[in-house]
């Protein structure tokens, strides 16, 4: 009997359309990463606290979270193509907006937070429409190529871009960061000229958008290997992704008082360290059972938020945040591929609204809660505590069997939903 053949790790590139669009997506992503890390840091420099990085970081992710239940049900009613030309050129203004109040000196905290917010309100219906436009790319027997290679594409921006930031900051200040993500969205809305439009996914009438996310919710629900990943996503987007934020407001000015190249490496490590983990992931990621490839990679994140606020160094600290942001990447993927895998192509754009509005919802509060802990009992064991906590966490929801849902994934679950 023949062996079964192996995926080529690279398969999604076989396709024309994925492959146009990953190529744009890295570009403009790397711009997002850049603004991604210059609002945490002027955000400390216009209020001196944890917890004015904390507010503004709540007014751009809470915009998120609301604008989940719309663009969940937009992503299965409309061309999504059309969608994310609107989105991208939204996103693109607030860009050239923070740009302009940056250079010209009159940025202030309410200001920054007030543009935060109207980027958020686009980003949170560019999301669930993004992936599912994405899912739609490929054939299934592509998509778990096609997610992984998405991922890895996103944390190769994300490395790109907060070097890049760095740099950029220490060489011309962060109004330049803001003009060049306002002239990457331009490479998406070319892609997208060039992807021909799909037309209306196939769904049913839409009975409005909050009903369209109460039948999301119903859908999430009765699919236990996606309940697994909402909970996940709640308990990591709450205790350790506020880390982001803080390091690169304060970690390499304050606490390790580095700059240029140096403050640049220590805010790409992150990205680096994704990047690192990519190549195993496309080769053995599929061979080894989600749960499994989830609980190592909690761990891993949750001892790398440790690592990071016990650091001497600052490539001590380096290394945490690569181990951080490596297992990032491994749980986004698995939870990601689940999700593709599960979802009923017309629910697909309603589920990614529930998943992305547990992130956006824990996210915020976590940046709030973080950062006043932050101003009271300082930066570095809170994120020790933020470590610790995570642990605790991923062990009880090891014990209690919600990792093993993620192993039994099968629409054939919850097809009855529709039927």
């Amino acid at each position: 009997m023949a062996a079964p053949r192996s995926r080529p790790a690279l398969a999604a590139f076989a396709h024309r359309d994925f492959r146009v669009f990953w190529l744009a997506a890295l570009a403009s992503n790397t711009g997002s990463w850049m603004q991604n890390a210059a609002l945490p840091y002027v955000a400390f420099a216009l209020t001196g606290r944890y917890g004015g990085v904390g507010a503004t970081g709540f007014w751009q992710y809470l915009p998120v979270m609301l604008m989940g239940a719309a663009g969940g049900s937009i992503a299965d009613r409309f061309d999504r193509r059309r969608v994310l030309i609107l989105t991208q050129v939204a996103q693109a203004t607030f860009a050239v907006a923070l740009w302009a109040l940056v250079a010209s000196g009159t940025a202030t905290a309410g200001r920054l937070s007030a543009l935060a917010f109207a980027s958020g309100l686009a980003g949170g219906l560019n999301i669930p429409v993004w992936q599912a436009f994405v899912g739609q790319l490929v054939p299934r027997e592509a998509l778990l190529n096609a997610v992984t290679l998405n991922s890895a594409q996103f944390n190769a921006a994300r490395a790109l871009g907060t070097f890049a930031a760095g740099l950029i900051i220490a060489v011309s200040g962060p109004s330049v960061v803001f003009a060049v993500n306002a002239v990457s969205f331009g490479c998406v809305l070319a892609a997208l000229a060039l992807i021909p439009g799909r037309g209306r996914p196939s769904a049913r009438a839409s009975r409005g958008a909050v009903r369209d996310l109460l039948d999301g919710v119903r859908y999430v629900r009765s699919v236990p290997a996606i309940v697994s990943c909402c909970i996940a996503i709640i308990a990591i987007a709450g205790l350790a992704s506020p880390l982001f934020s803080f390091v690169t407001a304060t970690y390499a000015d304050r606490v390790f008082v580095i700059g240029g190249w140096q403050r640049g490496l220590l805010w790409a490590a992150g990205g680096i360290g994704a990047v690192a983990v990519s190549p195993a992931l496309l080769t053995i990621g599929a061979r080894i059972p989600r749960d499994r490839l989830l609980l190592g990679a909690m761990l891993s994140h949750a001892a790398g938020t440790a690592v990071v606020g016990l650091a001497p160094r600052w490539w001590v600290a380096a290394f945490g945040l690569m181990l951080y942001g490596g297992s990032y990447l491994v749980m986004a993927t698995a939870m990601n591929t689940t999700i593709q895998l599960v979802a009923l192509e017309e629910m697909r754009g309603r589920t990614y609204a529930v998943y992305v509005m547990c992130l956006t919802g824990a996210l915020p509060i976590g940046l709030l809660v973080w950062g006043w802990a932050a101003d009271r009992w300082a930066i570095r064991p809170v994120t020790v505590t933020a470590g610790a906590l995570l642990a605790l966490v991923v062990v009880g929801f090891h014990l209690s069997g919600r990792l093993k849902a993620m192993a039994r994934a099968d629409a054939s679950a919850a097809r009855a939903f529709t039927e």
